[in-house]
């Protein structure tokens, strides 16, 4: 879910989580005082004779003026437009450079984009003809926001890359890595995250050595979120405890619900909802004190998201509503999508399906509204960037014509130099025809010998093509297993390090006596470790699958009673589901023919394809379950069901049969009434590592396995299947 932050006292709503940062000559000292301050110090130099003509003035009147452009935009057009007069009067020409400058952010932050380049473009024309270019820089990466908000993001980092190399001539470093924060923003928004990342860190240095604490909360704030897009939550989270501290550390309000509100995103992505419901809630009391409209909206609907998460439908509606609420204040389109979209799915899951549709529709709406906006920002940016190269392409022909030029001019003097060049050559051609013979003579020679060195090349060739295709079998396996294996890996990996990080707070909370504080950790800790050995165990029944995949069958043939291992195996399948999936019911049933004769097989490799195949009847028939209210027992196969029953049913049989060359056979039959294999997956079934269960709940190599074990046996394993009757599983084994 995408945060939206309005920094400090700007009313300039950003639809991401990072800041775009207006600069002004005088930055260093207006936050240090409010628009009260500036308006008792205007009227106090106004009592002076000649107070009009006053550098002190005019410059408080610009600081004023600034103030009044980020807090309100319609004040601030009001006062600039006599400021940039007495400017004028004056002959104050730094002044009025400034006045345009802050009259062009008061129209950016009114979102008059386009009336604002005006208005910096005067700026920059006057900042250009004084001696010190110190003011270009800024103005310049002004006019680079303009651009963004527009979607032209080829003049906007044309902008601020001008900016940066001002900044750099003139040694302002709160210019350059103010550019830098912009252009990192439009590498985020493009996803080159790690050149984003690269800005962003540029820019935290700048910071470090000028001592900016807040705005190093803003580069570490900016950092983590790069990095929880990059899928690197310990990372993120990180650079945010150091941004969370500091924010701490300086009482700043702003910054304080800032990176709360990050590292409640982070939190919530790694399963720590009782970490990220305290920050939320530390969130939206910040923001719902001091009038943050954006983020206030956006910690409600993931302080719902977390309530909707762990079932709590009532709470988790109430919170969204209020999100919701919030965002149509403000017309926010992206959390008026967020909240309509959570909100759908919370009325589905109480059962209120007509609300939940209405809510969907107004999620559909509000999301093809920002799509839409997106394809005529990408638009935009397309046709800037087709002018540009238009432009390269003009200068490219220009220049091509003055070297066609340069050329012609020296024609003459190159074709006197060939003329002479082939009398030249004319004089030694008798010599250089002799040895053109000679060299054909050794020519034909050689031939001879490399013909034979090409047929022992293709032999060569021929090798190494098979063992590549051998090489690119191994590749897909290995792929696979990679794939496979790496998943509850990393969730080991990651919450193994959230429990070192948790110790290390717990130590603190022992050493402080807050032992509510320890029990929370201490119960953090044990859900961490309960995951560790959920996901652990998952990859020990991968690895196990796939060495039982991969080893020969070791066991030997002997005569087996096949009903009795049916029987056996049937029983310890459904058993074991009932340990794994607490609630789960299920009928079943066996019709073994008392003839059937004992045959050579290996019973250890037949039990497991049995097992395999009843174990995924057993979870066919309970998938199914899951989508009826009501489930009834004690009915078999083909009874009849309403749409609103389901009687989860399997059925074992053996049999002996005739195959179609003369061939008595041993069938055995496994049938259930699951929702059935869909048409489309029917050929890849027997694939390893092929599955359509969710995440962790299966490797993708049972019916592998069962395949090969059966093919081993000299035996056949088919399948029939209807998509929502059931389907029906078959091994043929030769007498």
């Amino acid at each position: 879910m995408k945060s939206i932050f309005v920094f400090h006292l700007m009313n300039l709503k950003v639809t991401s989580l990072f800041v775009l940062v207006l600069l002004f000559h005088f930055s260093s000292t207006v936050y240090a005082q409010t628009i009260e301050n500036l308006k008792e110090d205007l009227i106090k130099l106004s009592s002076k004779p000649g107070y009009e003509n006053d550098t002190l003035y005019l410059n408080k009147g610009n600081e004023l003026g600034f103030m009044l452009a980020e807090s309100n935009p319609d004040s601030a057009i009001y006062f600039l437009d006599k400021q940039i007069q007495l400017c004028r009067e004056a002959n104050y020409k730094k002044g009025e450079s400034e006045a345009l400058k802050i009259y062009g952010n008061a129209l950016q932050n009114k979102g008059e984009f386009v009336a604002s380049i005006e208005y910096y473009t005067n700026s920059l024309n006057i900042a250009k003809e004084l001696s010190n270019e110190s003011l270009v820089p800024g103005i310049l990466n002004n006019i680079g926001l303009v651009y963004y908000n527009l979607g032209n993001y080829t003049e906007a980092l044309i902008n601020f890359f001008d900016a940066i190399k001002g900044a750099e001539t003139t040694g302002n470093l709160n210019v350059k890595a103010a550019a830098l924060n912009n252009v990192a923003l439009i590498y985020f928004e493009q996803e080159k995250f790690e050149d984003a990342k690269a800005k962003y860190q540029e820019m935290l240095s700048i910071y470090q050595d000028l001592g900016n604490q807040g705005r190093q909360i803003l580069a570490y704030n900016n950092i983590g979120d790069v990095e929880l897009r990059q899928n690197r939550p310990i990372e993120a989270l990180k650079n945010l405890k150091i941004g969370y501290s500091s924010a701490l550390e300086l009482q700043s309000p702003e910054f304080i619900e800032m990176t709360a509100r990050t590292m409640a995103d982070i939190y919530a992505a790694m399963d720590s909802t009782e970490k990220a419901e305290g920050l939320y809630r530390r969130s939206i009391t910040i923001a719902e004190e001091k009038g943050y409209g954006v983020p206030y909206s956006h910690s409600l609907v993931g302080l719902a998201e977390l309530y909707y998460k762990k079932g709590n439908l009532e709470e988790a509606s109430i919170y969204a509503n209020k999100g919701l609420e919030q965002a149509e204040k403000m017309g926010q389109t992206t959390q008026l999508r967020n909240a309509n979209e959570l909100l759908a799915k919370i009325y589905e899951a109480e059962g209120k399906y007509e609300e939940a549709l209405d809510k969907y529709k107004l999620f559909k709406s509000f999301n093809d509204s920002i799509n839409t906006a997106q394809g005529q920002r990408l638009a935009a940016n397309l046709e800037s960037e087709y002018e540009f190269s238009k432009k390269t392409l003009e200068f490219e022909k220009a220049n091509l014509r003055q070297r066609w030029l340069t050329f012609s001019a020296f024609a003459g003097l190159f074709t006197f130099v060939i003329i002479l060049f082939l009398v030249f050559r004319n004089r030694n051609r008798l010599d250089k025809a002799f040895h053109t013979l000679k060299e054909k003579n050794e020519e034909i020679k050689n031939k001879n010998e490399k013909l034979v060195k090409t047929v022992d090349q293709l032999k060569l060739t021929q090798l190494q093509l098979i063992q590549s295709e051998k090489m690119a079998s191994l590749g897909e396996l290995t792929a696979g297993i990679a794939h496979e294996i790496q998943n509850p890996l990393n969730f080991v990996k990651n919450f193994s390090e959230v429990s070192n990080e948790m110790i290390e707070d717990l130590h603190e909370e022992i050493k402080k006596g807050d032992l509510n504080e320890v029990k929370v950790i201490s119960n953090d800790i044990k859900i961490n470790l309960n995951k560790i050995l959920l996901h652990g165990k998952r990859a020990d029944a991968i690895v196990k699958a796939m060495l039982e995949h991969s080893k020969g069958r070791t066991g030997k043939s002997e005569y087996t009673d096949i009903n009795s291992l049916v029987d056996e195996y049937l029983r310890l399948s459904y058993q074991s589901f009932l340990a794994k999936v607490p609630g789960f019911h299920s009928d079943f049933k066996t019709e073994l023919d008392p003839k059937l004769p004992k045959i050579s097989v290996i019973p250890q490799d037949i039990g497991k394809a049995l097992l395999n195949l009843i174990n995924n009847a057993f979870y066919a028939v309970n998938e199914k379950a899951k989508s009826f209210p009501q489930v009834t027992l004690n009915s078999p196969i083909g009874s009849s069901e309403g749409k609103d029953s389901y009687n989860p049913f399997i059925s074992v049989k053996t049999k002996t049969t005739q195959s179609e060359s003369g061939d008595l056979e041993v069938q055995i039959s496994i049938e259930d009434n699951g929702n059935g294999i869909p048409e489309s997956i029917k050929e890849k079934i027997f694939q390893p590592f092929f599955t359509t269960k969710p995440s962790g709940s299966g490797t993708g190599l049972g019916l592998s396995l069962s395949y090969d074990i059966i093919k081993a046996q000299g035996g056949e394993l088919k399948f029939e299947s209807k998509e929502g009757e059931g389907t029906e599983f078959i091994i043929l084994l030769k007498l």
